[in-house]
């Protein structure tokens, strides 16, 4: 599939990397298929870019790699999941850098997605005290395993 974009020009991906959104994001219930791009597999930060439309994509962050206490989201009823085993699910929040602000991400509203379906949805929490403008912070993430040690210069 060869998706066209404003920010990340023309690139194909495989026609199994799309997430269906069927309910569409919120604000944009047109919007029913993203794909997640990340520079690197193992970035915690990615963009959900809209496979329709170029100049639609979200910023998102992984709910893992924050540095905050967040309740565990039910991929029941917001990724479509129906019976007894629960696949496994991804939840993201939208993350707002503006120039010159300090970057927040919006913990009211989680994305998530089913893993094996690839189907996602953007849910509301109810009863929560977090709102859409909670403090971007990266937990502390363990070092990456030691490389080979690195040549000293001679003096």
């Amino acid at each position: 599939m060869r998706i066209q974009t404003e920010r990340f020009g023309t690139f194909e991906v495989d026609d199994k990397d799309p997430i269906h959104f069927p309910q569409g994001m919120i604000g944009f219930p047109s919007e029913k298929q993203f794909v997640l791009l990340r520079h690197r597999d193992d970035s915690a930060i990615g963009w959900l870019q809209s496979t329709t439309n170029p100049a639609l994509a979200f910023p998102v962050v992984s709910i893992d790699a924050l540095a905050v206490a967040y309740p565990t989201i039910a991929a029941t009823p917001a990724a479509g999941q129906k019976g007894e085993e629960v696949d496994p699910h991804a939840v993201m929040a939208v993350l707002c850098a503006s120039a010159g602000q300090p970057a927040t991400v919006n913990l009211l509203a989680p994305i998530v997605v089913n893993v094996r379906s690839r189907k996602g949805a953007q849910i509301l929490l109810e009863g929560t005290t977090f709102s859409t403008n909670e403090p971007f912070v990266l937990r502390n993430l363990p070092p990456v395993a030691a490389s080979a040690p690195q040549a000293q210069p001679n003096p």
